[in-house]
């Protein structure tokens, strides 16, 4: 099912960011009731790809991951090439995932997880939507569905924070890593428009005030790269904004159609 999306070649760094960005805005837009987990992907694609252009692709090239990881002086470029790894893996671990959910009939896209020996949480999660989907259909009831459908994503996007994000994650320098605590933040408005405090956040303010609870438990300072820090942001800040915005329709759908228009190609899945 991958060779369903057609990407810019891994070379293509920006390019390529901006195709995976624009076809998880099109997964969303053809199931925003079930597919929240790509809606808040294509806005976290579109950040990666700002930190992305600070590094001079076309002077360094790409190195694997592998290559990357083995070697004993590691330096910044580094550093961006597991960024640069990071942001292909989850489209190719979790993004083709939704695009078979969505064309194949359930019993042979269940099979094809299985075969391919896709984590639980990724195939239990994909059975919700199933069930909330068959649901949706019958005309059931609208809190319950909902209800199972955030339970299916946020399941989704444990999986990739937990599975996918966080064996890279550990392999970042410590001043890289250190520097993305700082810096680190999320945007549900892109740079066109003022934003508000209801539409962004940043991370080392939030869990300096409201995780301080967590913090103090060993009093440790945030970490962007610990994944308990990281996942009290996500599911305490993050996904409760996302429920805000996609609350405002007209302002979601104008922010997910500059996304899913981001890549100069005419991409369409």
């Amino acid at each position: 099912m991958n060779s369903s999306f057609d990407l810019p070649p891994e070379e293509q760094v920006i390019r390529r960011n901006r195709a995976i960005t624009a076809y998880y805005a099109q997964l969303y837009q053809k199931e925003p009731l079930l597919y929240k987990w790509t809606g808040m992907a294509a806005f976290a694609s579109f950040h990666i790809g700002e930190k992305l252009q600070l590094w001079n692709w076309k002077n360094s090239g790409i190195k694997s991951f592998a290559v990357t990881c083995r070697k004993k002086n590691r330096t910044l470029e580094d550093d961006f090439q597991v960024i640069r790894v990071l942001n292909n893996k989850i489209f190719s671990e979790i993004g083709w995932v939704h695009l078979a959910f969505g064309r194949m009939d359930y019993q042979a896209f269940n099979s094809l997880l299985v075969e391919k020996g896709r984590h639980p949480i990724i195939i239990h999660a994909f059975e919700k939507l199933n069930n909330a989907r068959m649901q949706l259909k019958r005309g059931g009831d609208s809190a319950s569905v909902n209800n199972l459908i955030w339970e299916a994503n946020v399941d989704i996007l444990w999986h990739e924070q937990s599975e996918v994000v966080q064996p890279l994650f550990d392999k970042l320098s410590d001043l890289f890593s250190g520097a993305m605590t700082f810096f680190a933040g999320f945007d549900y408005q892109i740079n066109h428009f003022p934003t508000s405090r209801k539409m962004r956040s940043r991370f080392i303010l939030f869990m300096l005030i409201n995780g301080f609870s967590l913090l103090r438990k060993d009093w440790s300072i945030p970490e962007l790269t610990n994944l308990q820090h990281r996942w009290y942001w996500i599911r305490h800040d993050i996904i409760r904004k996302w429920q805000i915005v996609e609350s405002k329709r007209g302002l979601i759908n104008t922010e997910i159609e500059i996304l899913a228009r981001l890549e100069d190609r005419n991409l369409r899945i």
